[in-house]
């Protein structure tokens, strides 16, 4: 039985291709309806050519589903042709084949023309399997659309938090709680990544032992969502216990610049 979905992604295709070669692509798009854990040593960060990665698969993030190979293969025509693909021919003790097919095509208005084909084959389980994937794919789908509008921000949260590992790891405390109020900046329009951000604070601070820190970190978790619910978020605000938590400030000029550019 075959599954065949198609979407618009407000994103260039090469921004799309790119990312859907990634395993943290699969991961964001796929929760919570499932979530794919490495098995043993294997390394799950691309997906490459001729690539074989076995993952425990996890229902809503925790119900056992069974074990699954991922095999993938990459179909590029030459450089700067379309459409591009990507397959992966998959399959597990349950699910004997699962052949997936994306297909990346650019639009007339710049964007990208998205496509899941699959075949799935699971003897008399394969109407049940393929209702389950029908779901599924719809769900990837609309989070790869809500992803579109965050994409930017989100490279540069990853940015400044790599920058904030690098600088804990060296002792520059500091240096550590200024990335992590840039990344707080930049998430702030964004409910989820917002929240996020005031987690990776509260844990810094409790690793810190500053309970100050940590008692304001608490407060602006329980007051995000209500900001994001009435519109009021203080632009700018860094997010730390030493200002007020509705307190606009300036946003700094290559933040702003790096938010408002287009993804490329």
């Amino acid at each position: 039985m075959k599954v065949l979905r198609s979407t618009r992604i407000d994103l260039p295709p090469a921004t799309v291709w790119a990312e859907v070669q990634t395993a943290p692509l699969l991961q964001h798009i796929a929760w919570p309806m499932l979530r794919f854990i490495p098995v043993g040593e294997t390394s799950l960060d691309a997906f490459r050519p001729g690539g074989r990665y076995q993952v425990k698969l996890r229902l809503f993030g925790f119900i056992p589903f069974g074990t699954q190979w991922i095999v993938t293969s990459l179909h590029e025509p030459e450089i700067g042709e379309w459409p591009k693909r990507l397959r992966d021919n998959g399959y597990s003790a349950l699910i004997s084949k699962w052949d997936h097919w994306i297909t990346i095509t650019p639009d007339a208005d710049g964007g990208t023309h998205y496509n899941d084909d699959v075949e799935i084959s699971a003897g008399i389980l394969t109407p049940f399997i393929w209702g389950f994937a029908q779901m599924f794919y719809r769900h990837r789908q609309q989070r790869w659309r809500r992803l579109a509008r965050t994409l930017p921000m989100r490279r540069v949260i990853a940015d400044e938090l790599a920058l904030f590992h690098a600088a804990r790891g060296s002792g520059e405390i500091d240096v550590a709680w200024l990335h992590l109020e840039r990344a707080h900046i930049v998430s702030q329009p964004h409910l989820g990544l917002h929240l996020a951000s005031h987690v990776s604070m509260l844990g810094f601070a409790v690793e810190q032992r500053d309970w100050r820190e940590t008692a304001g970190q608490i407060v602006r978790l329980a007051l995000a969502p209500l900001g994001s619910l009435t519109g009021r978020i203080p632009v700018g605000n860094t997010g730390r216990s030493n200002v007020s938590a509705f307190q606009p400030m300036p946003v700094p000029d290559d933040l702003r610049r790096a938010i408002e550019a287009p993804s490329e």
